[in-house]
Protein backbone atom coordinates (compact mmCIF):
# COMPACT_ATOMS: atom_id res chain seq x y z
CA UNK A 1 0.00 0.00 0.00
CA UNK A 2 1.30 3.64 -0.51
CA UNK A 3 1.84 6.27 1.69
CA UNK A 4 -0.74 8.52 2.19
CA UNK A 5 -0.29 11.55 2.94
CA UNK A 6 -1.84 14.19 5.87
CA UNK A 7 -3.43 16.42 3.27
CA UNK A 8 -5.33 13.08 2.06
CA UNK A 9 -5.81 11.56 5.53
CA UNK A 10 -8.12 14.98 6.13
CA UNK A 11 -9.60 14.45 2.93
CA UNK A 12 -10.25 11.03 3.63
CA UNK A 13 -11.78 11.59 6.81
CA UNK A 14 -13.80 14.35 5.78
CA UNK A 15 -15.20 12.05 3.09
CA UNK A 16 -16.37 9.40 5.46
CA UNK A 17 -18.11 12.03 7.46
CA UNK A 18 -19.88 13.42 4.66
CA UNK A 19 -21.01 9.47 3.42
CA UNK A 20 -21.60 8.34 7.07
CA UNK A 21 -24.20 11.87 7.32
CA UNK A 22 -26.08 11.26 3.70
CA UNK A 23 -29.44 9.51 3.84
CA UNK A 24 -29.32 6.75 0.95
CA UNK A 25 -32.30 6.82 -1.70
CA UNK A 26 -32.69 3.38 -1.90
CA UNK A 27 -30.95 -0.05 -0.67
CA UNK A 28 -28.73 0.23 -3.56
CA UNK A 29 -27.61 3.34 -2.04
CA UNK A 30 -27.03 1.19 0.96
CA UNK A 31 -25.01 -0.89 -0.69
CA UNK A 32 -22.72 2.02 -2.27
CA UNK A 33 -22.04 4.08 0.30
CA UNK A 34 -21.13 1.06 2.18
CA UNK A 35 -18.48 0.10 -0.91
CA UNK A 36 -17.50 3.49 -0.93
CA UNK A 37 -16.39 3.75 2.94
CA UNK A 38 -14.79 0.69 2.53
CA UNK A 39 -12.61 1.90 -0.60
CA UNK A 40 -11.85 5.15 1.62
CA UNK A 41 -10.92 3.60 4.17
CA UNK A 42 -9.00 1.02 3.05
CA UNK A 43 -6.84 4.41 0.56
CA UNK A 44 -7.37 6.34 4.29
CA UNK A 45 -5.27 3.11 5.83
CA UNK A 46 -7.48 2.54 8.06
CA UNK A 47 -7.85 -1.52 8.98
CA UNK A 48 -11.06 -3.58 7.73
CA UNK A 49 -12.15 -4.23 11.52
CA UNK A 50 -12.16 -0.60 12.53
CA UNK A 51 -14.02 0.02 9.21
CA UNK A 52 -16.56 -2.34 9.87
CA UNK A 53 -17.34 -1.85 13.16
CA UNK A 54 -17.96 2.16 12.41
CA UNK A 55 -19.91 0.78 8.92
CA UNK A 56 -22.01 -1.62 10.97
CA UNK A 57 -23.03 1.43 13.96
CA UNK A 58 -23.83 3.45 11.05
CA UNK A 59 -25.96 0.51 9.61
CA UNK A 60 -27.61 0.72 12.90
CA UNK A 61 -28.39 4.01 13.33
CA UNK A 62 -30.02 3.67 10.00
CA UNK A 63 -32.23 1.05 10.92
CA UNK A 64 -33.34 2.71 13.89
CA UNK A 65 -35.88 5.21 11.55
CA UNK A 66 -39.19 4.53 12.35
CA UNK A 67 -40.26 4.60 8.71
CA UNK A 68 -36.74 2.27 7.45
CA UNK A 69 -39.44 -0.46 6.76
CA UNK A 70 -41.43 1.33 3.84
CA UNK A 71 -38.15 2.91 2.56
CA UNK A 72 -36.27 0.09 2.21
CA UNK A 73 -38.85 -3.23 1.90
CA UNK A 74 -35.76 -5.43 0.86
CA UNK A 75 -34.04 -5.01 4.24
CA UNK A 76 -37.08 -6.22 6.05
CA UNK A 77 -34.79 -8.81 7.93
CA UNK A 78 -32.68 -7.02 10.33
CA UNK A 79 -29.71 -10.10 9.56
CA UNK A 80 -30.14 -9.51 5.91
CA UNK A 81 -29.46 -5.80 5.80
CA UNK A 82 -26.53 -6.70 8.47
CA UNK A 83 -25.21 -9.12 6.46
CA UNK A 84 -25.12 -6.76 3.17
CA UNK A 85 -23.47 -3.35 4.49
CA UNK A 86 -20.47 -5.51 5.56
CA UNK A 87 -19.55 -7.72 2.68
CA UNK A 88 -20.45 -4.17 0.93
CA UNK A 89 -17.41 -2.85 2.92
CA UNK A 90 -15.34 -6.15 3.15
CA UNK A 91 -15.20 -6.71 -0.71
CA UNK A 92 -13.85 -2.79 -1.00
CA UNK A 93 -11.24 -4.37 1.01
CA UNK A 94 -10.68 -7.53 -1.68
CA UNK A 95 -11.00 -5.11 -4.43
CA UNK A 96 -7.44 -3.63 -4.70
CA UNK A 97 -8.24 -2.47 -8.51
CA UNK A 98 -11.08 -0.05 -7.76
CA UNK A 99 -10.52 3.29 -6.43
CA UNK A 100 -12.98 5.61 -4.60
CA UNK A 101 -14.75 7.56 -7.26
CA UNK A 102 -15.63 11.09 -7.12
CA UNK A 103 -18.24 10.65 -9.38
CA UNK A 104 -20.30 8.05 -7.29
CA UNK A 105 -19.49 10.05 -3.72
CA UNK A 106 -20.93 13.23 -5.41
CA UNK A 107 -23.98 10.94 -6.62
CA UNK A 108 -24.54 9.74 -3.12
CA UNK A 109 -23.78 12.75 -1.11
CA UNK A 110 -25.04 15.72 -2.95
CA UNK A 111 -21.61 17.26 -2.67
CA UNK A 112 -18.45 17.80 -4.17
CA UNK A 113 -15.87 15.53 -2.85
CA UNK A 114 -13.16 16.83 -0.55
CA UNK A 115 -9.61 17.39 -2.74
CA UNK A 116 -7.29 14.10 -2.49
CA UNK A 117 -4.92 11.85 -4.78
CA UNK A 118 -6.72 8.76 -4.30
CA UNK A 119 -9.96 9.53 -6.13
CA UNK A 120 -10.22 7.86 -9.42
CA UNK A 121 -9.10 9.54 -12.48
CA UNK A 122 -11.69 9.65 -15.22
CA UNK A 123 -11.10 8.53 -18.46
CA UNK A 124 -11.09 10.38 -21.57
CA UNK A 125 -14.20 9.50 -22.86
CA UNK A 126 -16.01 10.68 -19.57
CA UNK A 127 -14.87 14.26 -19.64
CA UNK A 128 -17.27 16.49 -21.18
CA UNK A 129 -16.10 17.52 -24.73
CA UNK A 130 -15.84 21.52 -24.04
CA UNK A 131 -12.96 20.22 -21.49
CA UNK A 132 -10.96 18.47 -24.12
CA UNK A 133 -8.28 20.45 -25.96
CA UNK A 134 -8.18 20.26 -29.50
CA UNK A 135 -5.49 17.54 -31.27
CA UNK A 136 -2.18 19.29 -32.31
CA UNK A 137 -1.51 19.20 -35.69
Amino acid sequence: MAVISKEDKKAAQGALEILLNSLPRSEKGIHSIAYSFGLICREAGIPVEQATAVIMSWGERLRAFPNFRELFPLYKKPAFFRYQVRYAVQSAYKRPQDTPSSLRFKTLTGQNPPAASFWDKLPESKKRYRDRKPPAD
